[in-house]
């Protein structure tokens, strides 16, 4: 059965405010890190050192999406996405804006099948072509509340971080070389707190403390698009054992994937 963690439900984003450090710099670009054309795909094995958590992945350009008046190309997958990419791009909008890549859409993250809920980006900077090592391309940060049980509401405080990493003349995955290749990271760091409900009385315990849960290198080849990603997943909460709340996932968790090009058409 498919992991039900946090790094295997992550779909990504829609519709809320999001930051970036891109600026106006009217930066023309000649060169395409992710070809667009409708009817490219990109297939992709999947490995896992989560029990199940190993598969292979069709991930396509499937049609033209509007989002809040701006176009997108909206990408799907064949079926139900194994990886962290895949799955954080099906079903949601890219659009390319000068030399960045942007991002409007809707992620459900679940670090159970018992707490799910949704993270939400408009034009969140993915990548961009003309980016320093280590320059924060796009940042959204919120606090996310979600009643558990009749006695307990969980707060979840996340900031979500894309990172350019240094530019490699060349980078070979799954046998192949690839000539100019950008990496690019994804960072998601979270808190979450739960406050809770006894003798009419409600008060705060922090059930994780801040941590960086995920942190995903995507890497983008000139001409190709992601050609290799290799994410962590990650969690420790704190000790909760004396207190009234039974939470249903274990106390830490850790998962290594990587997502590895195989076959693909970019025109």
């Amino acid at each position: 059965m498919k992991n039900k963690l946090l790094l295997l439900g992550f779909s990504l984003f829609m519709l809320s405010c999001s930051s970036d450090d891109s600026g106006n710099d009217n930066v023309i670009s000649t060169t395409d890190f992710l070809p667009l054309n409708a009817g490219n795909y990109w297939v992709y094995d999947v490995e896992s050192d989560a029990a199940g958590g190993s598969g292979r992945d069709s991930l396509y350009v499937a049609n033209d999406t509007v989002i809040n008046g701006n176009t997108y190309k909206k990408f799907k997958t064949l079926n139900m996405p194994w990886g962290f990419y895949s799955s954080a791009l099906a079903n949601n909008g890219v659009r390319k804006v000068e030399d960045r890549l942007v991002l409007s859409g809707s992620a459900a993250v679940n670090f159970s099948e018992e707490l799910p809920f949704s993270l939400d980006v408009t034009d969140l900077t993915i990548f961009r072509e003309n980016a320093a090592n280590n320059q924060t391309l796009g940042s959204v940060s919120d606090v996310l509340s979600q009643v558990y049980d009749e006695n307990t509401t969980l707060e979840f405080d996340y900031t979500l971080t894309s990172t350019a990493k240094e530019n490699l003349a060349s980078y070979t995955a799954g046998g192949v070389q690839y000539n100019n290749v950008k990496p690019v990271e994804i960072k998601l760091r979270m808190e979450v707190t739960a406050n809770v409900g006894f003798s009419g009385t409600s008060f705060p315990v922090n059930i994780m403390p801040e941590q960086d849960i995920i942190v995903s290198t995507q890497y983008y080849a000139e001409g190709v698009g992601v050609v290799h990603v290799v994410t962590d997943f990650e969690y420790t909460l704190s000790n909760v054992s004396q207190l009234p709340i039974d939470l249903p996932l274990p106390s830490s968790a850790a998962v290594h994937q990587e997502e590895i090009l195989d076959v693909y058409v970019a025109e």
